[in-house]
């Protein structure tokens, strides 16, 4: 298709007067000009130029602080009330789909869109409202002001695989990188210059070790020089956080039992050079089963779930483990934690069990989610939680105590990036990719990929995205979600 530009009739907009996850509404006949999106202004700080009279240099500047997203809707008005009418008090969605074919009033069709998060009327006006004179036949309109917090330039996403010379599943990735200017830190950075993944062990193989793969700057995924773990034990589990200002932790967990030993994690800070190992617990046989039952903050606050059930927690980067649940919600294998803040936070057992703290601490039974063979779950905030299984997607607006199926898929993985924007893997053969811009209500299907079930799935940002999985075509999967050619 040719990259022609749009036109501004090629357009469909959308409110979700409830929020995030409901039902969105079609604005058939509204318009929108201009939207101004500051980043905030530049303040430059002097000194005078000691090599001329009467000029000054620039020392050093800062940008203030960016402020909100503006623009307005025009409408016509009529019997029955808009539905912009409607906007309470309460931050809003509104999208703006670029449409070139199709119907406008089906909301997953859409070459590009643009979301906006958060939204509130700031005001109001009528315009044309009454007239005095007879021949004034002028339509009478309602404009709303509209103040967001953030815009959102999504595209349609299409998978690109990557190379690796990894001959096992991939369990799970962990993006290290960080966005920061070139300057007095350093060079510049990314959030995706930095990628670590974890693998299994060779199958049948006891001497072979479970490698960790990274790709740094951007470069192809190659194996650290040494790996964490005994021959024949796989990992289950990868996180990474900042331990100084220009190090990185790398931390993973054991995914294979060994009899006589409790579960066990694996560190490194020189990118995989050494690792250093260290026991969780006192419960011999008991390991990770699961990539997202291993779940980090950052180093001050990390959390592992085991195949017993037991929730450990380490303040120290993952020096030291102490007990937070003893198997009392359920002694099944824990396959997902979540957390929202440093007290609130969700876990949930491959029955679909939930539990659930408010203190970062001690943990109790919530209530069953209705996801079979529970894969994963993720808290976009203190209520809005989400569990995926082999028998599909469910959600919870009341932070566990209720829960919905939204579809019938069979997920091995998900994530979002805000309470709007997410990506769900399947973990069937041929596995389907889905996304999701409206906060879980619609989910629509991304280009396919050749695969034999995919495990996990980490966002960067709403262009960018990573996923893994199980072993297609001789080596370990791991595929990068990017925008449409």
């Amino acid at each position: 298709m040719a990259d022609t530009n749009f036109l501004a009739g090629q357009s469909s907009m959308w409110v979700q007067r409830n929020g995030p996850n409901t039902a969105p509404d079609y604005l058939g006949c509204h318009g929108i000009g201009d939207v101004t999106e500051p980043f905030g202004d530049i303040t430059q700080l002097y000194c005078p130029d000691p090599a001329k009279t009467g000029a000054y240099i620039v020392k050093n500047s800062f940008t203030g602080e960016p402020g909100a997203i503006t623009f307005t809707i025009e409408t016509d008005m009529r019997k029955t009330a808009d539905y912009l009418e409607a906007i309470g008090k309460c931050p809003v969605p509104i999208f703006v789909h670029k449409t070139t074919c199709g119907r406008r009033d089906v909301f997953t069709n859409f070459d590009r869109t643009f979301v906006f998060r958060k939204c509130k009327v700031t005001q109001r006006t009528i315009g044309n409202f009454a007239s005095r004179t007879p021949g004034n036949e002028n339509e009478s309109t309602q404009t709303f002001d509209i103040s967001a917090e953030e815009l959102l330039r999504i595209f349609n996403l299409e998978p690109a695989r990557l190379a690796i010379t990894e001959t096992e599943d991939i369990t799970g990735i962990a993006i290290c990188g960080e966005d920061r200017c070139a300057g007095d830190c350093g060079a510049g950075q990314s959030v995706g210059d930095a990628i670590y993944v974890g693998a299994k062990a060779l199958t049948g193989s006891a001497a072979n070790t479970a490698d960790v793969m990274a790709s740094l700057n951007g470069g192809a995924f190659t194996a650290t020089a040494s790996d964490p773990f005994a021959g024949g034990e796989d990992i289950q589990g990868i996180v990474c956080f900042r331990i100084g200002r220009d190090s990185t932790r790398v931390l993973v967990a054991r995914g294979t039992t060994d009899a006589g030993n409790p579960a066990e994690i694996a560190y490194s800070d020189d990118g995989g050079a050494t690792w250093t190992n260290v026991n969780v617990g006192s419960v011999n046989g008991e390991f990770v089963s699961n990539s997202h039952a291993l779940f980090a903050l950052d180093r001050y606050h990390i959390w592992l779930g085991t195949s017993g059930g037991r929730i450990y927690f380490s303040a120290d980067a993952g020096v030291s483990w102490t007990l937070q649940e003893n198997a009392a919600i359920s002694a099944t294998a824990i396959t997902g934690i979540s957390f929202y803040d440093p007290l609130r936070g969700f876990c949930v057992f491959t029955g679909g069990a939930i539990g659930l703290t408010v203190d970062g601490t001690s943990w109790g039974a919530n209530t069953i989610s209705g996801a079979t063979t529970a894969t994963d779950i993720h808290a976009i905030s203190a209520y809005d939680v989400w569990v995926s299984g082999a028998n599909g997607m469910w959600f919870s607006k009341d932070g566990g105590d209720t829960w919905t199926q939204r579809n019938a898929y069979a997920i091995g993985a998900f994530d979002f990036s805000n309470e709007v924007f997410g990506i769900a893997v399947g973990s069937a053969v041929n596995g389907k990719i889905y996304m999701t811009i409206n906060g879980g209500y619609d989910w629509q299907e991304i280009e396919a990929i050749a695969n034999a079930g995919l495990l996990d799935v980490v966002i960067v940002d709403e262009s960018l995205a990573y996923i893994a999985g199980k072993v297609s075509a001789a080596t370990g999967f791991i595929a990068k979600l990017v925008p449409q050619a």
